[in-house]
């Protein structure tokens, strides 16, 4: 299937330097970037779907646990 789509130029010469530096087509190196990005942002969502569940079920952390929490990485 082609599809034709606008690529900021400065994209495109980052993508036409790494696809001859790789030896690689450009269309190669965009389906690897674009399945990479749908899988990462289908996790996302699917965890957010999910945390979205627990919350309206009332599932939450404890005071304990949020306490280890911010004492292991900070309140900032």
């Amino acid at each position: 299937m082609t599809t034709t789509l606008e690529i900021r130029s400065d994209l495109q010469t980052r993508l036409g330097s790494l696809a001859t530096e790789t030896h690689r087509s450009e269309s190669e190196l965009v389906n690897e970037a674009l399945e990479s990005y749908l899988q990462r942002a289908q996790l996302y969502i699917t965890k957010l779907k999910q945390r979205v569940t627990e919350a309206d079920a009332g599932q939450f952390v404890s005071d304990e646990e949020m306490e280890r929490f911010f004492l292991t990485h900070g309140e900032n």
